[in-house]
């Protein structure tokens, strides 16, 4: 069954690990790629926790001062937040992005499938739930539906994986009866054990 949410896989970076600096910040990343962009270096640093999903960073440093830092919260080759650094997050992703794609050209790039997700089905939709369990401490759970004949597909956030839907990132409807198709899917993922309830959260196992 194909995959509904666009950020189907983690982009885990593979770089010459010779290439890192004294600072503090890399020297605890699981991998490294370093590039330049109009004369100036960079550095996207990937980070995998065991417990969580990992991160990149894209850096910029001067003798160890960090002069541009940019966060990949869950690795899907798009940057969300830049932490430090005069930069719209825009031009700062046309730097990621570019990075990346030349990696992949290269074969420095190695693409892991995601863990946290259920897909299943009804006689007129495909479903997928992925959930997302970030370093920062955010849980969150994507919600797709796409219809068999392709006419429509929506993709939607529960904020807190709290078992309720909070808003529209593709597409846009009526979210009490995506609620539905939300609660049926989370009830049959349950009695498969492929969804697990725990304090409060609705999590998908790995």
């Amino acid at each position: 069954m194909k995959s509904l949410i666009r950020i189907v896989l983690i982009l885990t970076l593979l770089g010459l690990l010779s290439c890192a600096s004294n600072s503090e910040l890399l020297n605890n990343y699981s991998n490294l790629l370093t590039f330049s962009h109009q004369g100036e270096e960079y550095k996207i640093l990937g980070f995998s926790p065991q417990q969580t999903e990992g991160y990149n960073l894209l850096i910029r440093e001067d003798q160890n001062e960090i002069l541009l830092k940019c966060l990949d919260k869950q690795q899907d080759g798009i940057l969300d937040e830049v932490i430090v650094g005069d930069i719209s997050l825009e031009e700062a992703n046309n730097i990621y992005q570019g990075a990346i794609s030349t990696a992949s050209a290269k074969g420095s790039l190695k693409q892991k499938y995601f863990e946290h997700y259920y897909l299943t089905s009804d006689k007129e939709h495909t479903f997928e739930l992925r959930t997302y369990v970030l370093v920062d401490g955010e849980t969150y759970n994507v919600f797709a539906i796409k219809a068999f004949n392709g006419d429509y597909s929506y993709i939607i956030r529960d904020l807190y994986a709290d078992g309720s839907l909070d808003y529209f990132e593709a597409g846009e409807g009526d979210l009490e009866i995506f609620q539905s198709y939300y609660e049926d899917v989370v009830r049959k993922g349950i009695s498969r054990d492929k969804i697990k309830f725990s304090e409060g959260v609705y999590y998908v196992r790995k």
